[in-house]
C-alpha cells in the first residue's frame, strides 16, 4: 500500500468519524463524550495539517538534528489527553461503591 492511498483511506474514514462526532455532539450534553468529541475533531484537524504539509502547502520542516516543530509533537498528543479525560469522566460518573 502506498503512502498516498494511506493518506487518503485515513482522510476517508477520519472524515466520516469527524461528521459523526458533530452528530453525536448536538445530541449530548455529557462531559464524558464531548471530550471524546474533541479527541475525534483534533485528530482530524492532525491529519489535514499532515494532508497540508504532504502537499507542500504548509510546510514545516525539521531543524537540522531532525526534531518536529513542538506545536506538531503537541497536536499530536492532543487526541488522546481528550480520550484519556474522556474515558476519565465516564467512569467517575458510573462508579459504585
Amino acid at each position: 500500500m502506498s503512502p498516498a492511498s494511506l493518506l487518503i483511506g485515513r482522510a476517508a474514514v477520519s472524515f466520516i468519524a469527524s461528521f459523526l462526532a458533530i452528530w453525536v455532539w448536538s445530541r449530548t450534553r455529557e462531559e464524558s463524550w464531548l471530550f471524546i468529541i474533541t479527541g475525534v475533531l483534533v485528530s482530524f484537524v492532525v491529519l489535514i495539517i499532515e494532508i497540508l504539509s504532504t502537499l507542500g502547502i504548509l510546510p514545516f520542516t525539521a531543524d537540522p538534528t531532525g526534531k518536529i516543530p513542538l506545536w506538531l509533537g503537541v497536536l499530536q498528543l492532543l487526541p488522546y489527553l481528550f480520550y484519556a479525560l474522556g474515558l476519565g469522566f465516564y467512569i467517575y460518573r458510573n462508579r459504585r461503591f
